[in-house]
């Protein structure tokens, strides 16, 4: 699965689908996450989460962050699979914080969450909280973000690579026309790059990454930045 982000504001839309040649839903590794110039702006006092529902199978989660009682229907929010809106990033909350996600319709006390788990969110603090597996096996995977230094006459983005396909061999990733992990020789699951920069001039239109099967070098999918 893919997502990606911009400093302060975000992408609204669709993380790019599975490829239909293959059999599992998750197998579309790259959590790409895309940077702009500046760091996004966290108030004092508290940290910036972002969540990415990546659950195959899984129905919208309604999100509560509150230690007791169900969803507040009235400050709640619903995010969806495969998409990435301002509606998954959260600026209110820091320190230890519990956070329970429900699958719609299940928001009530006597329903059981798809996930009830205690995060800890330094003020200050920048995270991506990536959402994964299946309804039957969710998983989770979490990372503190730190943003590379641009500076303000730079024109370029950085990218980072997550594998969030649970059952599957590593993968390498390269840049369309150059060698077989070119950019990521092998990434197992649950396991996250460094940011890196890639120019974003005039003259550059777009980046094609491919993902490939690391042993067997075989292609599972690509993707086009702008796409």
């Amino acid at each position: 699965m893919t997502m990606i982000q911009k400093s302060s504001t975000c992408n609204h839309g669709l993380l790019p689908k599975n490829n239909p040649a293959v059999s599992i839903l998750s197998i579309i590794i790259p959590a790409l996450l895309f940077i702009s110039c500046r760091k996004e702006s966290v108030a004092p006092g508290s940290a910036s989460l972002a969540i990415v529902h990546l659950v195959a199978g899984s129905k919208p989660l309604a999100v509560n962050f509150n230690n007791e009682g169900p969803v507040p229907y009235k400050t709640g929010r619903q995010l969806n699979y495969r998409f990435f809106e301002r509606v998954n990033q959260f600026k209110a909350y820091s320190g230890e914080q519990r956070l329970r996600l429900f699958q719609y319709p299940d928001t009530t006390d006597k329903d059981q969450p798809l996930f009830d788990l205690q995060l800890n969110l330094p003020i200050g603090s920048m995270n991506t909280l990536f959402l994964t597996g299946t309804v039957d096996a969710p998983d989770t995977f979490f990372t503190r973000n730190i943003i590379p230094y641009f500076p303000e006459t730079d024109s370029s983005l950085a990218i980072r690579f997550v594998n969030l396909s649970p059952g599957n061999d590593a993968i390498s990733i390269n840049v369309k026309g150059l060698a077989n992990g070119s950019e990521v020789s092998s990434i197992r699951y649950k396991n996250i790059t460094d940011f890196k920069n890639y120019a974003a001039t005039q003259n550059i239109s777009e980046y094609v990454f491919e993902f490939r099967d690391a042993i067997s070098g075989d292609l599972i999918t690509s993707y086009t930045i702008p796409d």
